[in-house]
């Protein structure tokens, strides 16, 4: 899989871009905030919808848009097919609902409140829903963050775990989707029952919701960690020069029996939240669930977060990237397009040279970079070489 041509109007500091793209190695490099960030932004969002850096839709449209409305078009070349997806993103302010009239887009814009986003997909000229881009393109992204994968926090560990399986598996982004509702009603919930303004009977239903949706998030995670440990002691030995192997254990909150079935499992979740419960309506908290979960990285058996030294530890995020391309690429046949956003920068020399040979391999990557100096000769030759300035990319040659 790969991308074969960009378009971006009023994405974040892209006023029009319009780039053709080609299989290898494409290296884009610009001084800080010049848009190259955004550029892979823009990139991934084709996977999802999301933006693994924006909080909200809005965040992403040009401030200066005088419709506010942004748009990414992609041409996506596939094994089997070719694919064009839109993605619009429509930020419902003042007037808006008469530009998306001008723009063509006229359903379910009456009566937008102010202030609220809208986006609208087409996969090949039809109108999606955003669990249809699920497939469509898978994207694998490694940014300065990725390498805190270890030594950062549970919820870091969690988005890792989500962001594979959000784009493999449709129904574990529905059920992730419902699940955070469900506890964001329980938390409002528990604290009302705490203050005794609610009976604590009111639980039960979203018991069974929450027991639910974990069950399956919890499933799938657990088969996306054993599919992690199938390639990641290998890499981490060959990373780290034959000196280390590395296992990745799935810590729940909930207590997890792997012989468990389907039914078993769900009677368990239900037992334990029962047994929590006091404690939950104490602290008016959700102390239970996938929300809760973390992941362990063990080095030779010994804990990276707690023992392991910063080379270790982002060798275990390393080696824990690759390994997420190794189970995507298993789950959907394709390749995934490979994103590396300033991330050289962050690696000693031969973390460097290990990620570089294997990004070479790769069908498709775009890395980003302050400056091309760091890199070798051969590697530029092989690379196609972009510089952005303030929104701006141009084709370099040398």
């Amino acid at each position: 899989m790969y991308l074969s041509h960009l378009k971006l109007n009023d994405f974040r500091n892209f006023k029009r871009l319009d780039l053709p793209l080609g299989r290898g190695l494409s290296l884009f490099y610009g001084e800080n905030a010049q848009g190259k960030t955004n550029l892979l932004e823009a990139i991934a969002m084709l996977a999802t919808s999301n933006s693994f850096h924006a909080t909200s839709d809005r965040e992403v449209i040009n401030w200066n848009a005088p419709d506010r409305i942004a748009r990414i078009v992609a041409e996506v070349e596939r094994r089997e097919d070719q694919t064009k997806i839109e993605i619009v993103m429509m930020d419902a302010k003042n007037g808006v609902a008469t530009a998306f009239v001008k723009d063509g887009i006229k359903d379910g814009m009456n009566g937008v409140p102010a202030g609220a986003s809208r986006k609208r997909i087409k996969i090949n000229g039809g109108q999606k829903k955003a669990v249809d881009l699920i497939g469509q393109v898978t994207v694998v992204l490694f940014a300065p963050t990725d390498l805190r994968l270890v030594d950062g926090s549970p919820e870091d560990r969690r988005r890792f775990l989500d962001r594979a399986l959000c784009q493999t598996q449709p129904h574990y982004c529905v059920a992730l989707t419902k699940y955070r509702k469900v506890i964001t009603q329980r938390s409002a919930l528990l604290k009302r029952i705490r203050d005794n303004q609610e009976d604590p009977r009111m639980l039960d239903f979203l018991d069974e919701k929450l027991t639910e949706w974990a069950n399956l998030i919890i499933y799938e995670r657990r088969c996306m960690v054993d599919a992690l440990n199938q390639h990641v002691d290998q890499l981490q030995t060959n990373i780290s020069g034959g000196r280390e192997g590395l296992r990745i254990v799935y810590r729940p909150s909930f207590v997890v029996d792997a012989a468990w079935g389907t039914i078993e499992s769900l009677e368990q979740y239900r037992r334990q939240l029962g047994e929590a419960r006091r404690k939950e309506i104490q602290q008016g908290v959700c102390l239970l669930g996938p929300h809760r979960d973390d992941l362990e990285f063990l080095v030779n058996d010994v804990d990276m977060l707690i023992y392991g030294s910063r080379g270790q530890q982002r060798t275990a995020a390393l080696s824990a990237k690759f390994g997420e391309l190794a189970f995507m690429r298993a789950a959907t046949g394709e390749e995934p397009i490979l994103l590396l956003d300033d991330v050289f920068s962050e690696l000693d020399v031969a973390r460097r040279e290990y990620l570089l040979n294997q990004a070479l391999q790769h069908e498709q990557t775009l890395i980003t970079s302050t400056d091309y100096s760091s890199f070798s000769e051969e590697v530029l030759a092989k690379a196609h070489r972009y510089q952005i300035v303030a929104g701006e990319i141009g084709h370099t040659h040398f």
